[in-house]
């Protein structure tokens, strides 16, 4: 494997998070059974607009770099909101980049800041149709605390 380096920063970091973010997006289109649609409509720019605006959030992106092809192969953004709600807000590795425990090591970073952030509460949500990541979220003790439903209307 080509050499991993992780650049953390904050909001200046968002447009290199944009095409990996258009690919979790593409992969949560292909994947919902009941709101592709949702997730066709996103675009970036409107996520990156929530996240510039809210100034009463603190920010942190984590991107991972293949330094050989210098290109970006992952992310993680987390935040903690004024309540100090912690959250990782968008977690994404480059599927042949995942065998290499990159994941593991964006999780650990995102919740050692969380901590020095002192948050009181973590959380992450799930797109429907993703479910298999429950077992990777579970290694770092986050479980389901409650589903909610919606009416999909056709």
């Amino acid at each position: 494997m080509s050499t991993i380096d992780i650049v953390t920063g904050g909001r200046e970091l968002l447009d290199f998070v944009k095409p990996l973010w258009e690919q979790l997006n593409k992969h949560h289109e292909e994947n919902s059974r009941y709101f592709p649609d949702r997730f066709r409509n996103l675009k970036f720019e409107d996520r990156k607009k929530k996240f510039i605006d809210d100034t009463n959030t603190q920010l942190r992106i984590d991107l991972v770099k293949d330094q050989q092809n210098q290109i970006f192969v992952g992310y993680c953004i987390s935040t903690i909101t004024i309540d100090l709600v912690g959250e990782i807000d968008s977690l994404y590795i480059e599927k042949e980049y995942r065998k290499y425990g990159i994941g593991d090591k964006l999780m650990c970073r995102a919740l050692e800041w969380l901590e020095s952030g002192k948050a009181g509460k973590k959380v992450i949500g799930i797109a429907e149709g993703n479910e298999q990541v429950f077992e990777f979220y579970k290694k770092y003790g986050f479980r389901e605390q409650k589903i909610i439903l919606e009416q999909v209307i056709r």
